[in-house]
């Protein structure tokens, strides 16, 4: 039985059983080292891919800087939406920050999931990519208005345990400022507690 089936259940509690059982059965397992890339620039992406266990990281290159668009963990889907459904070439990376279990579904699975005459799978891709897109454009406005302060607040409210596994240099990444500053500014948060 596939380890992602009993996740799945409690995911997509709305479809019917057999439906995720024969979804989540299509998935296929594979570990992955730290450091391991999933996806580099140039690649075409194949596949969707769910982490069972373990914390990935996407994030573009320019000019050799790195920008880090998202985190990944447990329990989460993880791919370049573009890529695999254009079929055209990942301007992304995609990394694994930590060993990673992770379960791939191909592109072609998925789509001959879609085209099932029952549309429930459809349905399912949908419920997917919108809250995917609810994602992408929290974190797009949070960039455009909010303070580093105010991204931070943010990210630890809705994910608390990110900079339990995040290292604190990557979050610094993320919200765009240096390590020294996301020190002083937890240590600015702190101090409003007390």
């Amino acid at each position: 039985m596939n380890a992602t089936r009993e996740i799945f259940l409690k995911m997509f509690p709305l479809f019917p059983e057999e439906a995720i059982i024969q979804f989540s059965d299509a998935f296929v397992e594979r570990k992955l080292k730290k450091g391991a890339y999933l996806l580099q620039e140039g690649q075409i992406c194949q596949e969707l891919v769910f982490i069972l266990k373990g914390n990935m990281m996407c994030y573009y290159l320019k000019n050799g800087k790195r920008y880090i668009d998202e985190f990944s963990l447990d329990c989460e889907f993880m791919t370049d939406y573009t890529s695999l459904i254009n079929q055209t070439q990942t301007d992304k990376y995609i990394e694994c920050i930590e060993d990673c279990t992770v379960y791939g579904l191909t592109r072609e699975k998925l789509y001959a999931f879609y085209e099932q005459p029952q549309q429930q799978f459809e349905k399912l891709g949908r419920l997917m990519a919108e809250q995917l897109f609810l994602e992408w454009n929290q974190r797009s406005k949070s960039l455009l208005m909010d303070s580093a302060s105010e991204r931070y607040l943010k990210l630890i409210e809705n994910r608390s345990y990110l900079p339990q596994r995040v290292p604190q240099f990557l979050i610094a990444e993320y919200l765009g400022i240096t390590p020294e500053s996301l020190s002083r500014l937890k240590k600015n948060l702190n101090n409003l507690k007390t």
